[in-house]
């Protein structure tokens, strides 16, 4: 029935995507803490008191509480809001724009990596493996599959070469699937993009001397940013 309405389609979507990405906040916010996400209420940062299911609606109760806790009256972080809004915007657009099911589902998993990488410069090796996952489901070749490899030995060599400094084990086994998914030509494109924009924002972050030349970036946002603008640039 759906299906053949469009416009409710994308509507059940977008509740969809705030939803899930409701969880992703929550998510990323507890498994770099060991604090369990399967069981258990959400609960306030500061305080630690439960908070109520109509303080927990994705988007509203924060622009409702004016960004603050309404327990404890402190400031909420934005990163609540901003991952919700990522997550039900980007989930229609995304089906929208590919009518593939398997790539939104890549997409909410890829904003959890991209969360969780930007705050804490890790990769859990259980979500890279997700992601490979499905890429393998959405197609299988020989030729993605020796894309996949050649494109993850590439940036281990950059690892290797720089000591781990100029890239992270984590970045090289999330290679792994988002060149599987792309496969060869699309596998360039997504590197060349990926390492344009990680060249571009560390220059910005040098001359506004925010960072040092000494200073971390996370590059799995980059390597995200560039699948998503790959896919779509290519499609």
């Amino acid at each position: 029935m759906y299906l053949n309405n469009p416009e409710m389609l994308l509507f059940l979507l977008t509740l969809f995507g705030l939803a899930v990405s409701s969880f992703i906040a929550a998510f990323t916010y507890r498994i770099v803490r060991n604090i369990n996400f399967v069981k258990g209420r959400s609960f306030c940062d500061f305080c630690g008191k439960s908070l109520p299911w109509y303080h927990n609606i994705p988007l509203f109760s924060y622009v409702f509480l004016k960004g603050k806790s309404a327990c404890c009256g402190k400031k909420i972080s934005p990163r609540y809001f901003l991952i919700e809004l990522v997550g039900g915007i980007g989930t229609p657009l995304v089906y929208y724009f590919s009518g593939n099911v398997l790539l939104v589902i890549l997409f909410l998993l890829l904003l959890t990596i991209f969360v969780i990488d930007f705050e804490n410069q890790i990769i859990p090796d259980e979500l890279s493996f997700l992601v490979f996952l499905i890429s393998v489901l959405n197609e299988f070749s020989f030729e993605k599959l020796f894309s996949a490899f050649l494109f993850a030995f590439t940036l281990l060599l950059v690892h290797l070469l720089t000591k781990g400094k100029g890239m992270g084990l984590g970045d090289v086994k999330l290679t792994l699937g988002l060149a599987f998914w792309l496969g060869l030509y699309g596998g360039l494109v997504w590197l060349a993009a990926s390492f344009l924009t990680g060249g571009i924002v560390a220059s910005i972050l040098l001359l506004s001397w925010n960072a040092k030349l000494k200073t971390k970036v996370a590059f799995g946002p980059f390597l995200i940013f560039g699948f998503l603008a790959s896919v779509f640039f290519l499609k």
